[in-house]
């Protein structure tokens, strides 16, 4: 194990006294201290291998990291992500700069121009849909982490994702437990690594508790509240209809609760109903929707913490991390007794 720094190594590799190394590197402006013994002290430090961003800050080093998007929408939860991401930024004192490019070429170039400028330390790349890239459109040799996106050509870029399959079991089995058999699933769209994910979690979990996955009980609902409404229409119109529906977001399970309400039938005592995000309108909606939470604030402020890491030549416990949702159980699955009139 590498011997930690202190500053009284610094102290005697520079030749001053451990009061005015503190000085020095804590910033302080009570003593004054000429600007060549502040460089020697920084620049020792530096070279000694001392973990303080000050020195690197002092030293003049980027104090900017940049996150790169392709398109956003206002109500786009993965805003939570970026929120994240600048909190903890800040928190290490580098000023986070978002550029989004939304499928201009032309802006594109120009951002990867300003990244590659000189006043940046590193990158996130992005995505507000969780996919594979197949290219990285904005190219940095900087230190670079690939959040809610992965490369497999690359492997060696670390990535952060969310663990959508592990989301998606928890939320059937907790339908399952309570002894829902009939579970049919809202999807979004089939090429969409988060749709693929969760379905996977959704057949896993009926595996589990001895249910074979019925494919008519899975449909696509494209991430639309119009075709959520209406696949739940179709699905309630079955001969044996589904006891449950887990939607794949809570986008969509407010068309499943317009149709199930349209057809005169309650949640959760006619259905049961879990969605997918967490958003507010969750713990808004009537009856309140179970949700499994998309963990992108923790996506957000890991995607940091590695960066740091990176930046500063810290080995990574993993290159591909999977961050869990937690499953917020609401009324709108918890499972109730019929009473016979």
């Amino acid at each position: 194990m590498a011997k930690k720094i202190t500053m009284s190594d610094i102290a005697a590799a520079a030749g001053v006294s451990q009061s005015t190394v503190s000085l020095v590197l804590n910033g302080s402006t009570s003593v004054k201290i000429a600007e060549t013994t502040k460089r020697k002290v920084l620049e020792t430090a530096e070279s000694l291998g001392y973990k303080n961003k000050k020195v690197a800050h002092a030293l003049g080093r980027p104090k900017k990291i940049a996150l790169v998007i392709n398109g956003l929408t206002s109500y786009d939860p993965f805003i939570d992500a970026i929120n994240a991401a600048r909190e903890e930024a800040w928190s290490n004192d580098y000023i986070l700069v978002t550029f989004n490019y939304s499928h201009d070429e032309v802006l594109a170039s120009k951002i990867e121009s300003e990244i590659n400028s000189g006043e940046y330390a590193g990158l996130i790349y992005s995505s507000s849909m969780t996919r594979e890239l197949k290219q990285q459109r904005v190219a940095t040799s900087l230190p670079t982490v690939l959040l809610n996106c992965t490369n497999e050509e690359r492997t060696e870029i670390p990535s952060i994702l969310p663990a959508d399959m592990i989301g998606a079991y928890k939320a059937v089995s907790h339908l399952t437990a309570q002894g829902y058999r009939r579970i049919a699933m809202l999807s979004g769209e089939s090429w969409m690594l988060a749709s693929q994910q969760r379905a996977n979690g959704y057949r896993q979990a009926l595996i589990d508790a001895d249910i074979i996955p019925d494919s008519g009980y899975l449909v696509e609902a494209n991430w639309s509240l119009k075709e959520a409404h209406q696949q739940t229409l179709a699905l309630l119109s079955m001969e044996q209809p589904p006891e449950a529906i887990f939607c794949g977001s809570d986008y969509m399970a407010m068309g499943c609760y317009q149709a199930i309400a349209e057809l005169g039938l309650k949640i959760p005592q006619d259905v049961a109903v879990v969605g997918y995000d967490n958003q507010q309108i969750a713990s808004e909606s009537f009856p309140a929707l179970t949700s499994v939470e998309l963990p992108y604030s923790d996506m957000g402020k890991l995607a940091v913490e590695s960066l740091m890491a990176l930046i500063e030549g810290q080995p990574l416990l993993a290159n591909k991390r999977k961050v869990e949702g937690e499953l917020i159980v609401r009324t709108s699955s918890t499972k109730t007794k019929k009473v016979d009139m």
